[in-house]
């Protein structure tokens, strides 16, 4: 759904009398429109939940046409109108959605992705399907789960997003165990979450005391007594790359150069079994398209840890070559 969509059906939709057979033809295409979602429209949810998405369904279209008739009997312009339809549909979508997504509705699922597991591209789209649900769900535990760690509030958010993928792969990789006639699915999820956390948080904080200590650990030669100095010169050094580079990060310039890699420095594959995906494709999507690694997790289904730690890892070995680019 977008404002430019949307407002130019409203304008067509004024071109006639609204108790008029094209009035209400036009009007019933509008609140079609306004109701578009996978979770009303799917043949595969639709099937496997006919009775709750039918009554679901029903209330969020007749809520949808109050809320029409509402704005649309005001005099506002057509973009207006647009604008604020748009912002009251999310609002009422989220209320049906979460209507629909029961524990009920999300423990179906996860049957279905047990019994579909000989079947890829069946059980892939399951899969996706489930984690959707499980996100507008969101009943995950998260608090409580630093009270061993003084972490910061970043940081807390990134360990416990790294804890919940890492619970969410690691359950759908055992989900033939998973015992759909006693099991509540989210429940599983939230046993492991704590268990996940207290790894991911010890791998952060291990990160900044190695970091913290980088300098402490540098044994100066004999030989060399200027060695820790050269050290440290290189570390700076390496910094400023990556000020540099994050400064200029939005250059077109820059992107197109990192895209055709003359010299092929920045082409390594992410996975043995993903050589379509390089670093070049992590590097652009991170510091250009506005993506996220949990973004990048969900669209290319690898984990989250795997994407993070390639690209930091992989960024400290090429960073020389990408000063090359910002000359």
């Amino acid at each position: 759904m977008n404002i430019q969509e949307l407002e130019n059906l409203l304008k067509d939709y004024q071109k006639y009398l609204p108790e008029s057979d094209e009035g209400k033809q036009k009007k019933s295409q509008l609140i079609g429109y306004l109701s578009s979602s996978y979770w009303w429209h799917s043949q595969y949810i639709t099937n496997l939940f006919p009775v709750n998405v039918k009554q679901v369904k029903e209330g969020l279209m007749q809520e949808l046409e109050d809320t029409f008739n509402k704005f649309t009997s005001k005099n506002y312009n057509y973009h207006n109108m647009a604008k604020l339809l748009l912002q009251e549909t999310l609002v009422i979508h989220k209320k049906y959605q979460k209507q629909l997504i029961t524990d009920d509705f999300i423990n179906t699922l996860a049957a279905q992705v047990k019994i579909a597991q000989h079947t890829r591209y069946q059980k892939n789209q399951i899969v996706q399907c489930l984690i959707k649900a499980i996100d507008i769900k969101n009943a995950y535990k998260k608090q409580g789960l630093g009270a061993k760690f003084n972490l910061s509030p970043q940081d807390y958010e990134e360990a416990f997003q790294e804890a919940k993928g890492e619970s969410i792969r690691y359950v759908l990789d055992n989900i033939d165990k998973y015992d759909e006639e006693r099991g509540d699915f989210m429940a599983l999820l939230n046993y492991w979450i704590p268990i996940k956390f207290l790894d991911a948080a010890g791998k952060i904080l291990g990160l900044k005391k190695s970091q913290m200590n980088k300098e402490d650990e540098i044994k100066i030669s004999s030989q060399d007594p200027n060695s820790k100095s050269m050290v440290n010169h290189l570390n700076k050094k390496a910094e400023n790359i990556y000020k540099e580079f994050a400064c200029n990060r939005n250059s077109e310039e820059i992107k197109n150069l990192i895209q055709e890699d003359p010299n092929n420095k920045l082409g390594k594959s992410i996975r043995k079994d993903r050589t379509d995906i390089t670093f070049k494709d992590v590097l652009i999507a991170i510091n250009w398209e506005g993506q996220t690694f949990k973004d990048l997790s969900r669209k290319w289904e690898i984990p989250y840890t795997t994407i993070k730690s390639f690209y930091e890892r992989e960024f400290k070995v090429v960073e020389a070559d990408l000063a090359d680019y910002l000359q």
